[in-house]
């Protein structure tokens, strides 16, 4: 399974994914307006005291307008309801958000098998949610990975081991990077919407019980009129529950599939659903919200199958396991609670083996040839692998206790921000800090100066996952303090009228993240579907790149041929632009023209871009840093590249506006 490609064809919109939805939605409108047709006409047949025809256009041209706006008007107002993402629907499962600090052992072993994940992903570390449910269930909520969040219950915790709970947490992660939960968030506010029939009719049978006896006949119509919508409603229900049967079962099987191939651990995965079997309670969800909401967890969240099995949200628990385990006998084990590594869990490096030494490099090499194939590297988009997740437990574990620990505290993640920006040429360093004096908290001053000494001392590829590790204390902010926050990190990128390579990076990350939180934006829909037409913004992010990794002008021109042919696919008449003209101000406003184009040509841009950058078979950690730049403002995150020990800051741009 080329998991990046399905990424890719499903990222931002999945046109397929909503195209099936759509279907059955429309399917399930069609049947109700059929059944509020029926119903209107008995009540007329009632009132008239007599047969009426069985055809009153009159009667079709109520129903079908009025089942149209009420479903309508509820979904709209769900979807609204979760605007703000993956916060709000775990928040309506009754889920209570981890610290960074949390001092609970199994909490803390959650926390770090997330943050591994995400820092093999490429992407921020999403908030962790847990759900007071003693079974054992999990899922991920959001519009995009920038707003995606995590939640398992307390079943989780108590009675999977760490393999268990990591492809537990490698299933929702597959979720998070295919685009599937876009779709689950739209598919609560339709189910919602067809299920509002009931509490219309729950409402009028309640009317009608407290109209006097006086107008027997107005309230048993009435009477009739209430239990007619109820009943309907429960039929709405039904079509909920088959719509999300429909759309989620192939999801789950994918799910699995890509848990095992992210941890090639399929005693993970498969050893948490055989838990499920053997324990009581199973994956069962007690908060009635789960009705809405069931389509997106990692297991039934219902107590029984339904129907055979027809209702039911996920395949059946035995047949999941066998495509795991064929040589699964059926016979669950018993479950009991799971003790924590204390020693694993806190990352304890042996005594004297300095901070950073876990991280896998090859000594003395500036560089690390990595990826044989630009195609290859786009694949990865939405995709983890084993050794990315090694790679993202040495560098969690390797990194000092004091910047681990000040990411994760809300009071000292953006102190740590305005650290990673701090210049480490002396004289610029000095006007920034006094700037930062002058404007920011006291408090804030006095944390920024604490971590200076670390974050210098810090290898340059750990700067953007020590910056994945403190998004969850940095979405914690107040919108005031996200005002200031974003000010002083604007004006510390600026202090010396030039912006780095890796300071445009950061904003990229920051503004993609936080902004999706604190300043909201309607959503758009793709644009551009023509290659050619964007052929020229194309050429202007690839001649920043060229320029970047080759230093000399004909290896630069070999690197931009190279990802030219990349994104058109054969010849082509561009060339490289001087030097002199590829400024980040046009790299930003060209990778935002591509932003608004459709999954296909992102995925032409993401191999270009590996292709330019690749020309030579190595990567620096600057051309790393633009990558994932690109990466985040296209919505495609790219697991980390393996590069070796930083040559320097690198050069810096003139801002050109930015």
């Amino acid at each position: 399974m080329n998991h990046g490609h399905q990424f890719l064809s499903a990222a931002g919109f999945g046109p397929t994914q909503d195209f099936q939805l759509v279907v059955y939605f429309v399917l399930a409108i069609l049947i109700l307006i059929a059944l509020v047709y029926g119903l209107l006409l008995a009540l007329s047949m009632y009132s008239a005291g007599e047969p009426v025809s069985w055809w009153q256009p009159e009667l079709l041209l109520l129903a079908a307008p009025g089942v149209g706006l009420l479903v309508g008007a509820a979904s709209a107002f769900k979807v609204a309801q979760l605007a703000s993402g993956g916060q709000a629907v775990a928040l309506m499962m009754g889920g209570e958000e981890v610290p960074g600090t949390t001092t609970d052992a199994r909490q803390k072993r959650l926390l770090n098998v997330v943050e591994e994940m995400a820092l093999a992903a490429g992407v921020p570390v999403p908030p962790v949610y847990v759900l007071k449910e003693p079974g054992i269930n999990a899922f991920a909520a959001g519009y995009a990975p920038g707003d995606a969040v995590v939640a398992v219950s307390q079943g989780c915790l108590n009675y999977l081991s760490r393999d268990e709970l990591q492809g537990v947490v490698a299933h929702e992660f597959s979720h998070i990077l295919n685009g599937d939960m876009r779709l689950n968030i739209r598919l609560i506010g339709l189910i919602f919407g067809i299920m509002a029939l009931s509490i219309i009719g729950r409402m009028l049978m309640l009317t009608s019980g407290g109209r006097s006896s006086g107008r027997d006949a107005s309230r048993g119509g009435l009477l009739l009129l209430g239990l007619g919508v109820f009943v309907l409603g429960l039929v709405g229900a039904l079509f909920g529950r088959l719509i999300m049967a429909a759309v989620s079962r192939q999801r789950e099987y994918l799910a699995d599939a890509s848990a095992v191939q992210f941890t090639r651990n399929p005693d993970g995965i498969g050893g948490a659903l055989k838990k499920i079997g053997g324990l009581a309670e199973g994956s069962r969800i007690g908060n009635p919200q789960a009705a809405e909401a069931g389509h997106m967890f990692f297991a039934n969240a219902f107590a029984g199958q339904g129907l055979a099995g027809l209702l039911a949200t996920h395949p059946p628990l035995v047949e999941r396991i066998r495509r795991l385990d064929p040589h699964f006998d059926g016979q669950f084990p018993e479950v009991r609670p799971v003790g924590v590594d204390r020693e694993k869990l806190e990352g304890r490096r042996p005594s004297g083996l300095p901070p950073f030494a876990g991280i896998p490099r090859l000594p003395g090499l500036p560089q690390v040839p990595v990826l044989g194939f630009a195609d290859e590297a786009a694949s990865r988009v939405g995709d983890i692998d084993p050794e990315e997740i090694s790679y993202a437990q040495a560098l969690h574990d390797g990194m000092p206790d004091v910047l681990r620990v000040a990411a994760q505290e809300p009071f000292s993640a953006h102190a740590l921000v305005y650290a990673l920006l701090l210049d480490p040429r002396a004289d610029v360093r000095e006007l920034q800090l006094t700037r930062l004096k002058a404007s920011a908290e006291p408090q804030d001053f006095a944390e920024t100066l604490r971590l200076v000494a670390p974050v210098q001392a810090m290898p340059d590829t750990h700067r953007l996952p020590l910056l994945d590790l403190a998004m969850p204390a940095l979405r914690q902010m107040s919108p005031r303090q996200h005002r200031a926050f974003r000010a002083q990190v604007e004006m510390l990128m600026i202090a010396d009228q030039r912006l780095s390579l890796f300071e445009y990076t950061l904003r990229c990350v920051l503004h993609r993240h936080l902004d999706a939180q604190f300043l909201p934006q309607r959503q758009t829909r793709p644009m551009h579907s023509a290659p050619q037409k964007l052929a020229h913004s194309v050429a202007t992010v690839l001649g920043l790149l060229a320029w970047e990794g080759q230093p000399e002008p004909d290896q630069a021109a070999r690197a931009f041929d190279a990802g030219m042919r990349g994104y058109i696919g054969g010849d082509h008449t561009h060339r490289l632009p001087p030097r002199e003209e590829c400024s980040l101000a046009e790299f930003d406003a060209a990778l935002q023209t591509l932003k608004q184009s459709v999954p296909a040509i992102k995925r032409r841009i993401v191999v270009a871009c590996a292709a330019c950058i690749l020309a030579n078979q190595q990567v620096t950690v600057r051309e790393a840093e633009l990558l994932r730049a690109i990466g985040d403002t296209l919505e495609c995150p790219l697991p980390p590249l393996v590069v070796g020990e930083a040559e320097g800051r690198g050069r810096t741009l003139q801002p050109g506006g930015l």
